[in-house]
């Protein structure tokens, strides 16, 4: 489990480091200043690509199937979302 959060929030930083360097980017106002930017966003782009591809890590152990109402709603939600990358994911 820890390694899934610490994954999930390399994840979030990457994609907070791209969002911030494009409202930059919105405002830059030299041509120099939006070249620079171009390429750091290009980077990080290039790092939140590479997060984003990189499979999960899977539980060594079995995990034994949720019974409450939370943990139901979260096997759906992970079906749909390994549904969603398989179908769309591989284009």
């Amino acid at each position: 489990m820890r390694r899934v959060r610490d994954a999930n929030l390399r994840l979030g930083a990457a994609v907070a480091e791209v969002e911030g360097l494009y409202s930059a980017l919105l405002r830059a106002g030299t041509a120099e200043r939006r070249r620079r930017l171009q390429a750091e966003l290009a980077r990080a782009a290039g790092r939140l690509a590479t997060l984003a591809a990189t499979p999960p890590e899977r539980p060594s152990l079995p995990v034994a199937p949720r019974r409450s109402r939370w943990g139901r709603r979260r096997a759906l939600a992970e079906r749909g979302a390994t549904w969603i990358a398989a179908r769309f994911g591989q284009n």
